[in-house]
């Protein structure tokens, strides 16, 4: 994972193939969980708010944007 863009909306990460978005199992390291420990760590926040504008594959690296509000959340979904 690598940070290519963040400001206080957003987020605009690379994610390597291999690594899930998201993932139930709780054992297994997700992009969602690897941001927030980046952004807890950076911001001091316990558990800073994230939102999902899309999703890629398991299997497939590139691009993902991310809300850091639901302001943002609200208008990247539009």
């Amino acid at each position: 994972m690598r940070i290519l863009h963040e400001d206080g909306d957003v987020l605009v990460v690379y994610k390597e193939a291999g690594l899930p978005v998201q993932t139930s199992v709780t054992t297994r390291m997700d992009l969602v969980s690897l941001l927030k420990k980046t952004l807890s760590e950076k911001e001091g926040q316990t558990n800073p708010y994230l939102g999902i504008i899309h999703r890629l594959d398991q299997p497939v690296e590139g691009l993902l944007v991310f809300a850091k509000n639901p302001k943002a959340a609200a208008a990247l979904s539009a």
